[in-house]
């Protein structure tokens, strides 16, 4: 019976190599990927700030503005007055304001709603530019 925890123990061992996960060799078949390819696979692109600025026109109910977006910016030229916007949270679409109180809301690629202070709001609709 002395030799029982030994063989036990020897017993206990062979099964626990047993059961465990073998690791595989390397695929030496394969080579590794180069050190750029493996950076360039793990990291987003970075979206280039040299992109021109988007511009669009709009019929505002009989009123022809221009707006300039760039980033979280806009240009408004609206009745011989430039507006200079930012952009503002919005519930849907795009809203950009200044603190006078201007707005331009964009609502979809065509349709916009303008407010200039003093004026009555505006329905837009985009307008191909001129040739």
């Amino acid at each position: 019976m002395r030799h029982a925890p030994f063989l036990t123990a020897a017993a206990i061992c062979t099964l626990l190599v047993a059961c465990s996960q073998a690791e595989a060799p390397p695929d030496t078949t394969v080579p590794p990927p180069a050190a750029a390819d493996a950076d360039a696979a793990t990291e987003p692109e970075t979206p280039s700030t040299d992109a021109a600025p988007a511009v669009s026109m709009y019929d505002c109910e009989g009123t022809r503005i221009t707006a300039t977006f760039d980033g979280d910016a806009a240009s408004v030229s609206v009745d011989g007055q430039v507006l200079a916007l930012y952009s503002e949270p919005a519930a849907s679409g795009a809203k950009y304001a200044d603190e006078a109180g201007n707005v331009l809301w964009t609502r979809g690629p065509n349709d916009a709603l303008l407010t200039v202070v003093g004026q009555p709001d505006r329905a837009c609709m985009a307008v191909a530019p001129p040739h």
